[in-house]
């Protein structure tokens, strides 16, 4: 029998087995993340299963972010997509927003990704009809950091239902 997903909040124990997975070495993308939630308004989860990290995601709280709250950086590693995490740690961090009173939840998507958009969807999230372009930072091969400029749709969800 499989053990089921669980989600919960990144903690410092978990930096070591995050950043080996990372695309490149010098990428530290885990520890940003970390790092923000640290900071405050700002949620790092991860989906495990027993001893093994499925993927992760974020939920932004910031006031300084134009779509509050924000679920963003929802990444599943490849072995492991199509067995219910990525919809764990929406549904996580919808809770969390919840839990925090906001009544809905946006995010951006890349229009192109066939493989995201669906089970969005598939989740109640609709598009706005909004787009924002959006600079993503990257870390290449060398650790050279880099930007990629790209126009994503905004979707949102209530979560008014979600508190009944």
């Amino acid at each position: 029998m499989t053990e089921p997903i669980q989600v919960r909040l990144c903690t410092e124990d978990d930096l070591p087995a995050l950043s080996r997975r990372e695309p490149h070495q010098n990428a530290r993308y885990a520890q940003g993340h970390f790092d923000r939630q640290v900071d405050g308004d700002y949620l790092f989860a991860l989906a495990v299963r027993g001893d093994d990290y499925l993927g992760s995601s974020v939920l932004d709280c910031r006031s300084d972010n134009l779509l509050q709250p924000e679920l963003k950086s929802l990444w599943v590693y490849p072995e492991f997509r199509r067995h219910g995490a990525a919809r764990a740690l929406t549904r996580f961090l919808e809770d969390q927003a919840i839990d925090l009173g906001f009544d809905e939840i946006f995010l951006r998507v890349d229009p192109q990704n066939e493989a995201a958009i669906p089970m969005y969807i598939s989740l109640d999230y609709t598009p706005t009809g909004d787009h924002k372009l959006t600079t993503y930072n990257y870390v290449d091969g060398l650790g050279n950091t880099h930007a990629r400029e790209e126009m994503d749709a905004i979707y949102r969800k209530s979560l008014r239902l979600l508190r009944l």
